[in-house]
């Protein structure tokens, strides 16, 4: 049992030892994935910001397309703990709060439009994700996170992003 503890220390003493970000590095995210309840595809951005050794703010925005006649804008504002696993991967814990709209269509009979509606939640999101570097300044990104408001939703997306 010791030696589990021991190990488990010294692993979790070197996951800060290979510095990929440093502090007022930005990063852009162009991403595509796909929202539970209904299965809606997306499309959107996220800019990231790092505030101090391995705290970063994402700030993102998707568009969900239209199923079933509901159109979607999700936007969230998370904060991510970077753990650099080694000079290429780092994992992340996220966390932060969202900001989901919708727009029914509704139906349209003989020229007249019924049922139209919209409406605006606001939720928590807990998640995680992964980086891939590609480059010095370009890399893979894969994020899952669960929305936790009227309208609870999973969101998977996979993106590629540029950092500056």
């Amino acid at each position: 049992m010791k030696k589990l503890l021991l190990s488990i220390a010294l692993l979790a003493g070197t996951l800060g030892v290979f510095a990929q970000s440093e502090q007022g590095e930005k990063s852009l995210i162009g991403h595509i994935g796909v929202q539970s309840d209904p299965g809606r595809f997306l499309i959107g951005a996220q800019g990231r910001y790092v505030i101090a050794d391995h705290i970063r703010i994402a700030p993102d925005a998707s568009f969900i397309f239209p199923k079933n006649k509901v159109t979607g804008l999700d936007i969230n504002l998370n904060a991510h703990y970077v753990l650099d696993i080694d000079n290429q991967v780092s994992v992340y814990p996220l966390a932060g709060i969202a900001m989901q709209n919708a727009r029914y269509s509704g139906e349209t009979i003989a020229g007249q439009k019924y049922g139209s509606d919209s409406f605006t939640n606001w939720g928590f999101n807990l998640g995680a994700g992964g980086s891939y570097n590609l480059s010095s300044n370009t890399f893979l990104n894969l994020e899952m996170k669960y929305t936790f408001s009227d309208a609870d939703c999973f969101t998977f997306a996979f993106g590629y992003g540029v950092k500056f």
